[in-house]
C-alpha cells in the first residue's frame, strides 16, 4: 500500500531519496465506504488523503440547493482542500466516495513535519501543488468550450470514467442534463 505512494513521488521528483518507513511514519491507512463523505462544507479539512484504490468526487451546493459536481479524483489522486488544510479554514467543498475507498491519510500536523523534514516531500508538494493550480486554469478555460468538447476532453483525461462514475454525476460535472449527456453519447456512438 505505502508503494503507491512512494512510486508516485518518485515519478513526480526523480532521484528521490524517501523511504518505506518515513511515509509509514506520517501516513496512516484508512478504508472509507461508497457515499461516504471525507468533506463537508463548513467543516475544516482535518486530514489530505492519497487515494490506493477508489474513486471521489467533489461537489458543492449551487443557490438553488443542487449538488454540481467539480471534480472525480482516482487511483494515485489527492484529495481535501489545500486551503483548509494548510489554514484550518472551514472548506467550501464537498468531497464524496463514489466506491468504497482505500487512503493513506495525513494529518495538518504530520503535513508540516514531514514537510520541514524531507526536501523531497517539499518538492513533491510543490510540484502537485502547482499541477493543481495549471489544472485548475484548464478547467476553467474548458467552460467556455461546447458541452460535447467538454464531454470529449473528459473522456480523453478519464477513459474509464464512464465505468466507474453515473452518468448523473458526469452530467453535474459537464453543466447540462442527463438527458443531454445521453444524447451526446449516442451520438459519440453513431
Amino acid at each position: 500500500m505505502y508503494d503507491k505512494l512512494i512510486d508516485h513521488i518518485r515519478q513526480n521528483v526523480p532521484g528521490t531519496s524517501i523511504d518505506k518507513q518515513t511515509i509509514e511514519e506520517y501516513f496512516t491507512p484508512q478504508l472509507f465506504e461508497k457515499k461516504e463523505h471525507f468533506l463537508k462544507q463548513g467543516y475544516i479539512c482535518k486530514l489530505a488523503g492519497f487515494v490506493i484504490e477508489g474513486c471521489y468526487r467533489n461537489y458543492m451546493i449551487s443557490a438553488e440547493g443542487k449538488e454540481v459536481n467539480t471534480g472525480f479524483g482516482f487511483e494515485n489522486w489527492w484529495l481535501g482542500d489545500v486551503s483548509s488544510f494548510v489554514n484550518q479554514t472551514p472548506t467550501l467543498i464537498n468531497t464524496q466516495f463514489l466506491e468504497n475507498t482505500r487512503l493513506l491519510t495525513i494529518t495538518a500536523k504530520n503535513h508540516i513535519d514531514l514537510f520541514e523534514k524531507s526536501q523531497c516531500f517539499r518538492e513533491y508538494t510543490y510540484k502537485l501543488r502547482s499541477k493543481a493550480t495549471m489544472a485548475s486554469v484548464l478547467k476553467l478555460s474548458e467552460l467556455s468550450e461546447s458541452a460535447r468538447t467538454r464531454y470529449k476532453v473528459l473522456l480523453e483525461k478519464y477513459p474509464k470514467i464512464q465505468q466507474r462514475v453515473s452518468q448523473r454525476q458526469i452530467a453535474s460535472f459537464l453543466h447540462i442534463t442527463p438527458e443531454a449527456l445521453s444524447r451526446l453519447r449516442k451520438s459519440e456512438i453513431s
